[in-house]
């Protein structure tokens, strides 16, 4: 049997030390007071004391000792390691931030194990109001020319008492960790991240090279001896890390299941993550959710509001999408910029800069624990954040087909997490997808969009969405959603994009019956002054009549209008035709080069992958083959399955 107390007696102990009773101590701890009483009667067996008053004086030197050794080994922080210490060095005062669960603590130990006479004041057990001087007792009448491990300063007002230290000449030295900069003057604040994330990759030395990965590895080894990352389990391991975002308390937790369930199990499980990480072996927070109620715990009511509401975010967002979704009774938007930096200093949401402008996220498992304490909210939150959304992408229309393409497009990327979960939760994604419409092909084919168009509403612009995205996968499927519009085509309009959409689908059937329908589609948008819809209309016609003339037609009227894409689109086809038929080689390669230019300055990859796979009919076969191997699973991911078959036969033929 061990002699070693658990971390739960270990904290038990603390509790005892601070002369608490068993009634107080389990109220603090949401224990019974039997619970209490069992933990009391096994510390003093394994510590060898008489009485109670023999554990209130083991805790006092505890309280006193110098560091705690480590019960496991260290993984990561290779950066963070001598970035430490060199702040260290250069400053009295170093506070290391981050969200609950981040290391931090560990981190300062291991910084702190390298220092002479470094000695650990544990804040944890105080509560908010407590006198701080009564944690660091001795400490403070020994403190020249130590070091302090200040641990856990988030709930209590430990600035005066630093202030004072520092400002003594004592020359000692403190390292905090906290949620947040504590506000004392030269304190110089370390954000630490959670570990990186490895790629999904089914490759082990690909998935451990990042720390997280190494760290389950690691922790998943000790719970169950013989567990390796192997081809058959690195995905499923680098998914847990990526869900989990490289937090280590909850990877820690997570491979401590590793017993009970395989990795692949694990990932089915995380989004019950809560029930699933709990009673754990490290630190004071034995669950994920304790960790997480620690930092909710410490906020005022609005800045708790505001943190659920943020949980309608599927990934990031930015200050003004924020005020413009969430701002609503009982917060404005005046109080939206005031509490979102609190909420940024708890750590309780990340940021990262993107040119003049700020991105703001919550950690995925921040997200489900704000959004369990959105109550009565839930409802009109959500809902504030699809309408936005959806509302928004309709409006982008015209810009997407023109000159503030860029920005428009950029938009699209940004916010598709927003529009995945927005879909998912309208009752009517209609007037957004077919709002959207002809202009999906600006923005590329997308995996979600196939399973969104699946089984559109009986209107012609639902109908003749569906038949030009669903062209990508499922031409009979495209077809039959086409014909059904023509059916149901009563005005001009109708009749314009129903021809168009007709031909479109038939240009990859049986071109020679597509012609008369595009032909039809140009002459009817000519008549309109529909420019870029003419222009779409050439470029299939092009493509049906395996002509260069009508499609460098439509990539000049693209280009008129600033439609980038479509201009790469159109360039693309103009070369695949060039090449097809043996002629204009240095043509065919110049264009697939301004296209490639083009569709990168708009952030479309469907368009760069398109001249990319051109390019590889004129390369050497030796080439060639190294590129349809590196394109096939591109055109698997965006869903593309003609450009995926044209790189398999490009693979059979090289």
């Amino acid at each position: 049997m061990t002699t070693e107390p658990t971390p739960r007696e270990r904290e038990i102990l603390r509790l005892v030390g601070e002369r608490l009773q068993n009634r107080e101590i389990a109220r603090r701890l949401h224990l019974s007071e039997r619970t209490v009483e069992s933990h009391v009667s096994a510390l003093l067996r394994k510590l060898g004391g008489e009485n109670r008053l023999a554990l209130v004086a083991h805790a006092e030197r505890l309280r006193r000792r110098d560091l705690p050794a480590a019960l496991s080994s260290f993984v990561g922080r290779e950066s963070e390691i001598p970035l430490v210490a060199e702040l260290l060095a250069a400053h009295r005062l170093v506070t290391l931030t981050g969200p609950a669960g981040t290391g931090k603590t560990r981190l300062a130990l291991h910084v702190a194990a390298t220092l002479p006479q470094a000695v650990l004041v544990d804040l944890a057990p105080l509560a908010p109001g407590d006198d701080v001087a009564a944690a660091f007792g001795d400490v403070l009448r020994g403190a020249a020319g130590r070091t302090l491990v200040v641990d856990n300063c988030e709930h209590v007002q430990v600035a005066p008492l630093l202030t004072g230290l520092l400002r003594s000449g004592s020359g000692v030295r403190v390292l905090a960790t906290s949620h947040g900069p504590l506000g004392v003057p030269g304190e110089r604040v370390c954000e630490i991240a959670p570990l990186p994330v490895p790629p999904e990759s089914s490759r082990p030395e690909e998935v451990l090279s990042a720390a997280s990965a190494r760290l389950f590895a690691d922790r998943a080894a000790s719970s169950s001896p013989g567990f390796a990352v192997t081809d058959d389990n690195a995905r499923d391991v680098a998914r847990i890390c990526r869900r989990l975002d490289g937090l280590p308390l909850a990877l820690e937790l997570a491979a401590a299941r590793v017993r009970a369930f395989t990795p692949a199990e694990l990932v089915g499980l995380l989004d019950s993550r809560f029930t699933l990480l709990t009673d754990g072996p490290v630190g004071r927070h034995r669950t994920l959710e304790e960790a997480l109620r620690w930092s909710y715990d410490l906020l005022h009511a609005d800045e708790r509001l505001l943190l659920a509401r943020l949980s309608v975010f599927p990934g990031e967002f930015d200050h003004d999408t924020a005020a413009d979704v969430l701002a609503y009774e009982p917060l404005d938007r005046p109080a939206m910029s005031r509490l979102l930096p609190r909420l940024l200093d708890r750590s309780l949401v990340s940021r990262r800069r993107a040119g003049e402008t700020t991105r703001y996220r919550l950690l995925d498992s921040v997200r489900q624990f704000a959004a369990a304490r959105l109550g009565d909210d839930a409802a009109e939150a959500r809902d504030r954040h699809a309408d936005h959304h959806l509302t928004t992408a309709v409006s982008l229309v015209a810009a997407l087909r023109g000159a503030d393409q860029a920005r428009a497009h950029r938009w699209f990327n940004r916010h598709w997490p927003d529009l995945r979960q927005a879909v998912r939760h309208t009752d009517d994604p209609w007037p957004f997808l077919a709002g959207v419409g002809t202009a999906w092909e600006i923005i590329g084919a997308r995996a979600d969009l196939f399973d969104w168009l699946a089984d559109p509403v009986a209107t012609v612009p639902a109908l003749t969405t569906a038949a030009i995205v669903h062209c990508f996968q499922d031409v009979p499927k495209a077809l039959a959603f086409a014909r059904r519009a023509a059916e149901l085509a009563e005005s001009p309009d109708d009749r314009a994009v129903t021809a168009l959409a007709l031909g479109w689908c038939l240009m990859y059937a049986d071109p020679t019956a597509a012609l008369p329908h595009l032909e039809d589609a140009a002459t009817r948008y000519a008549e309109t002054g529909d420019t870029w819809h003419r222009a779409l209309a050439l470029t299939a016609l092009g493509q049906a009549a395996g002509s260069i003339g009508p499609t460098a037609e439509a990539a000049d009227l693209f280009g008129g209008l600033g439609d980038q894409v479509k201009r790469a689109n159109a360039l693309n086809h103009m070369a695949l035709r060039a090449i097809d038929a043996g002629v204009r080689l240095d043509e065919a390669a110049a264009w697939l080069t301004e296209a490639e230019r083009l569709a990168e300055a708009s952030d479309n990859d469907h368009e760069r992958l398109h001249a990319q796979v051109f390019r590889a009919a004129l390369r050497d076969p030796e080439e060639a083959r190294d590129d349809y191997a590196r394109l096939l699973p591109e055109f698997r991911r965006i869903g593309d399955l003609r450009c995926a078959d044209r790189c398999l036969r490009g693979l059979a033929e090289s």
